[in-house]
């Protein structure tokens, strides 16, 4: 893997050598410099900090919040490609099933940039104590909890896209010092990335002193938030059976793998029910904790404390509507307020982690150059007409016609309608500073009609956008999917379903303050009183909830990885061909064909790696079945 390490070392101290990191804004305004050296650098804690800012920086740079958006988004039902995109290059290619190891899309050296980073922090953490007479071990080792995070972060978005990944916790140094390691199996590197944050998670802090470190740096409530995903993924491919690689397009010279480490598949040690458990534990905890927080912001603002409120897990999701609960904000008229709160403001009171922009010194082009921009310039992306070109008039559905209903802020918080007869939905989300009503009431919302709501946005691009990892309605979601695939008896789904129906609730505010408007509601003892139909309201609702977040084709594969097929995900996945549906479902009937190749330069610089064997090496298919 020498080009994914080529000069990351002294990259990294040269991006990171940096002044005394003094505030909070220091977080988004660290100026590089090439004067430093490495082995003058690890001296202190300030050099220390310096380093731990730069690694944010570094997961914040464009080509990596690139890769979650392409590697999370491009490939699902969510996305099609803009009229402004080439019919036949890169992104049509892929969305048509056609993933080319010579695409650049698929390098992974700018993830595996940050993890060195990460472990440029972890090796020097050690020497920077002893050298220091004013950092102690026990500052110390919140740090290293934070570091892990960090590279567990980046490498469990590396094998939900790859599969199969080199595990890297060693840092690289320069081009004289070659690592050679080959990939690690699937469930290897799950099992690699809880030990870690299994070992850390209470070592982490629980409050920074300021909402913008609190949001933009790892917290103990982030790696219990990670650990319940990673333990969802791994549950999963245990309960589906699944070992989608044992195709492989192996090196010309095996000697690695018939002597060194023949590949033998990896014993799974606990069952997938443990795990789903595990993930309900570390939802349940994210949970106190938000609810330890929430309790103690009351406390502090509201005369007579907080310690005797009649606490529901609605609060601790940012409100869409004047709520009769007197402790809740009130929003401005027709103002969806949710929406401006978390992908507008940023780092509102449900955000857990985020990536942090200011638009001036550090700026997010991502969304800009991928959705729309505030010219109305479409980008490479638009939403996939079948998803909002109808709706569905009830949720209580497992098999529903439309991804949302006609009272769902979301449908209109995601894109832009500009009236009957639209053809192309560009996406707004993150773009938009405010979306209001023209009435008051959500009730109008059932017609493609622009004169509805009104969108504003800022004078500025949305350069300084958050890029949101993590937050609290996922946490719930989570919780409900744990519960789904755990639970038999009716009182336990009803505690995932109360989890999926906050969500929902706060996106349809007007059916639950309006009796006549009862079918819009979701109701426990139509369809998810069992564990396939809360299973599938959770499927919903995430995408209605995390469209464009990164999460959809994730979620996808992690659906069909529990079934050990590809056939239910297919029936979600195809809604958006109108054309060429057989042709992609044949394509992707092989669970290995879910995830992408390795891209071809790294496959020539380090001969130890070994491709995905669906995908072909060459420009002349990208199949290696006759298809």
């Amino acid at each position: 893997m020498k080009s994914t390490y080529r000069n990351i070392a002294i990259c990294t101290v040269a991006t990171v050598g940096m002044g005394m990191l003094a505030s909070c804004e220091d977080f988004l305004t660290i100026t590089p410099t090439d004067s430093i050296v490495e082995e003058e650098f690890w001296k202190d804690k300030n050099d220390l900090n310096n380093a731990v800012y730069g690694c944010y920086k570094r997961l914040a740079s464009d080509d990596i919040t690139y890769k979650f958006i392409q590697w999370g988004e491009m490939r699902s039902d969510n996305f099609e490609r803009s009229t402004e995109t080439s019919s036949t290059g890169q992104v049509a290619n892929i969305m048509n099933a056609n993933l080319l190891p010579t695409y650049s899309i698929f390098s992974w050296t700018p993830l595996y940039s940050a993890i060195n980073y990460c472990n440029k922090v972890l090796a020097h953490g050690p020497e920077v104590v002893a050298a220091d007479e004013s950092f102690s071990e026990s500052a110390w080792k919140p740090i290293r909890a934070e570091m892990i995070a960090l590279r567990a972060l980046c490498h469990f978005y590396l094998v939900r896209t790859f599969g199969e990944i080199p595990y890297i916790t060693k840092d690289y140094n320069n081009d004289s010092e070659e690592l050679r390691m080959t990939q690690e199996p699937q469930l290897t590197v799950l099992n690699n990335i809880i030990d870690d944050l299994e070992a850390v998670k209470d070592d982490a802090v629980t409050d920074y002193g300021t909402t913008m470190l609190n949001k933009g740096r790892i917290t103990r409530k982030t790696i219990y938030t990670l650990l319940a995903d990673v333990y969802l993924w791994r549950a999963s491919y245990k309960e589906g059976n699944c070992h989608p690689f044992l195709n492989r397009t192996l090196p010309a010279t095996q000697d690695y793998y018939t002597e060194a480490v023949p590949y033998t598949d990896v014993a799974y040690g606990t069952t997938a029910l443990d795990d789903y458990q595990k993930s309900l534990d570390c939802c349940n905890k994210v949970i106190q904790l938000a609810k330890d927080e929430y309790i103690k912001k009351i406390s502090k603002t509201y005369v007579g404390g907080g310690n005797n409120i009649d606490f529901n897990i609605e609060d601790l999701l940012e409100p869409n509507y004047i709520s009769s609960n007197s402790l809740q904000r009130l929003t401005n008229d027709g103002e969806i307020s949710a929406y401006s709160n978390l992908f507008y403001k940023g780092n509102s009171d449900e955000s857990i982690f985020e990536l942090q922009y200011d638009g001036d010194t550090y700026s997010n082009n991502t969304v800009a150059n991928l959705y729309t921009n505030l010219k109305g310039e479409v980008g490479t992306f638009v939403g996939t007409g079948a998803l909002f070109e109808s709706i569905e008039q009830s949720p209580n559905t497992t098999t529903p016609n439309a991804v949302f209903t006609k009272t769902d802020y979301r449908r209109w918080e995601t894109v832009m309608f500009n009236g009957q007869g639209q053809t192309t939905y560009p996406f707004i989300k993150y773009i938009m500073e405010e979306i209001s009503q023209t009435t008051n009431r959500a009730s109008t919302m059932v017609t493609d009609n622009a004169n509805i709501l009104t969108y504003r946005a800022t004078s500025r691009s949305r350069l300084n956008a958050g890029w949101i990892v993590y937050r609290m309605s996922e946490v719930l979601l989570m919780k409900a999917e744990a519960i789904s695939r755990l639970k038999t008896e009716k009182q336990d789904l009803k505690e995932g379903f109360d989890c999926v129906r906050a969500v929902f609730k706060r996106s349809n505010p007007y059916p639950y303050e309006n009796t006549s408007s009862a079918t819009d509601t979701l109701k426990f003892d139509n369809n998810f009183d069992n564990q396939g139909g809360l299973e599938s309201l959770v499927m919903q609702e995430r995408q209605r909830e995390f469209m464009c977040e990164g999460k959809r084709w994730f979620d996808l594969v992690r659906y069909a990885q529990r079934r050990g097929s590809t056939e239910e995900m297919l029936k979600l996945l195809t809604r958006k061909y109108a054309t060429n549906r057989k042709a992609i479902e044949a394509k992707l009937a092989d669970m290995q064909s879910l995830f992408s190749p390795v891209y071809e330069s790294e496959l020539k610089s380090n001969t130890w790696l070994y491709q995905n064997g669906v995908w072909k090496q060459t420009e002349s298919s990208s199949r290696t079945d006759n298809i």
